[in-house]
């Protein structure tokens, strides 16, 4: 058997469509180097730096990634147009796999969202884990989809399911990091294949930072430079395009909202450095960021919650217990679902981004603090929350499957 004292060889391999899932590999990377363990990443486009300045070692593949519009809006017909360049450069991408992990020569592999990465570590014959909670991929539309084509659709996102599962089933465990019912956040998307039902291991989301081990939410604003008026937090998440856009929105919005509001606004972009007033804009009402560093202490201290709908800000949202306003990319069917799902479980208010206007956000907003009943329904979908710590659920299975004592 093997003893802590090898050290475990992980090898990490995020989806590199914007930063959510390299966001969510990085905590459970860091708990594998700070229990003595050797971690390494393959992934590709932005979440390359982002993984960079993290501290991790981390070789970059060929980028394989949807086509948008302008405003982030997911483009169908192009994406399937560019379908044949996309599977040479999935099979590029699987022979960079098989050189990285033959370099590395990993105990163990972890894809996040990957099906390159379990095919090479299935080749390689290294055990593979995958980290999913988009089991089923809905077909995006910005239209109501009826009659036939409703059909169709079904009948399409039913078969890729059958047909992914049969490749999702090559892993040896299948992590969705998402809540069981009722306080399941992709409910549309965590639809499990038959074919590896008993592989699936629910752990609940990623959240690498808890509140409890945060100062008071009183004595952040002080730190913070800010006053007693309710703290409203603007997270963008997403691509590039939809991040510049939907930022660049909101600060218009923002800067006509009244007084009795302070606003913080992070447009997500982490390579760019923030801008040289940034120290100027501390007594400001409205401040808007590039990028915060300690985005936990502004989640803590903030009273509500905008955001994309990006799975792993919404589950953060739920663990500190704030209120959202959900702003869900046009056509995103995973964003949109999620909107949803916050609407029907009492946790905020879903505006459609064609709609999103002064008067509807702040209407949002104000709905939210002018209500307890949310944020009764808040603190018990937290206190469901705090039962879970993925992190060690990922690392407990890791040291089951290699046979390493915890």
């Amino acid at each position: 058997m093997r003893t802590v004292d090898d050290g475990m060889r992980i090898y990490f391999a995020p989806c590199g469509i914007a930063l959510g899932h390299a966001g969510r590999c990085i905590p459970v990377a860091k708990t594998f180097v700070r229990r003595g363990h050797d971690v390494y990443f393959s992934t590709y486009g932005e979440a390359v730096p982002f993984v960079r300045k993290a501290g991790f070692q981390v070789g970059e593949v060929p980028a394989i990634k949807p086509f948008e519009t302008e405003d982030g809006t997911f483009n169908i017909r192009r994406t399937f147009a560019h379908g044949p360049k996309d599977l040479m450069t999935f099979s590029y991408q699987v022979g960079d796999e098989l050189n990285l992990i033959e370099h590395f020569k990993p105990d163990l592999v972890i894809s996040d969202s990957r099906l390159s990465t379990v095919l090479g570590a299935r080749i390689m014959r290294i055990r593979p884990v995958l980290i999913l909670h988009q089991l089923r991929i809905m077909m995006p539309h910005l239209k109501p989809v009826l009659g036939n084509r409703a059909k169709l659709k079904r009948a399409f996102e039913r078969t890729s399911l059958e047909v992914l599962g049969s490749m999702w089933k090559l892993s040896k465990v299948i992590i969705v990091p998402d809540f069981p019912p009722p306080y399941t956040i992709a409910k549309a998307n965590v639809v499990p294949s038959n074919q590896y039902l008993k592989k699936i291991k629910l752990v609940g989301p990623i959240v690498p930072k808890y509140p409890e081990e945060l100062p008071a939410a009183e004595e952040i604003k002080r730190n913070l430079g800010l006053n007693d008026r309710p703290l409203i937090l603007a997270a963008i998440s997403g691509t590039l395009a939809e991040k510049k856009l939907i930022a660049g929105k909101l600060t218009d919005i923002f800067k006509e909202f009244p007084d009795r509001y302070n606003i913080v606004l992070t447009r997500g972009l982490s390579e760019i450095p923030n801008p040289p007033d940034t120290q100027e804009m501390l007594n400001k009402r409205l401040r808007v960021y590039n990028w915060i560093n300690d985005r936990y202490s502004y989640l803590k201290a903030c009273d509500i919650l905008v955001t994309r709908g990006g799975h792993n800000t919404v589950a953060e949202a739920i663990c500190f217990g704030k209120p959202m306003v959900v702003v869900p990319t046009p056509a995103h069917s995973e964003h949109q679902g999620i909107a949803e799902s916050i609407v029907k479980m009492g946790l905020g208010v879903s505006i459609q981004q064609q709609n999103l206007t002064k008067d509807e956000l702040l209407g949002g907003v104000e709905s939210i603090a002018n209500s307890t009943v949310f944020m009764e329904k808040v603190k018990d979908a937290q206190k469901f929350a705090l039962r879970f710590n993925a992190i060690e659920s990922i690392y407990r299975t890791v040291c089951d499957l290699l046979k390493v004592p915890y």
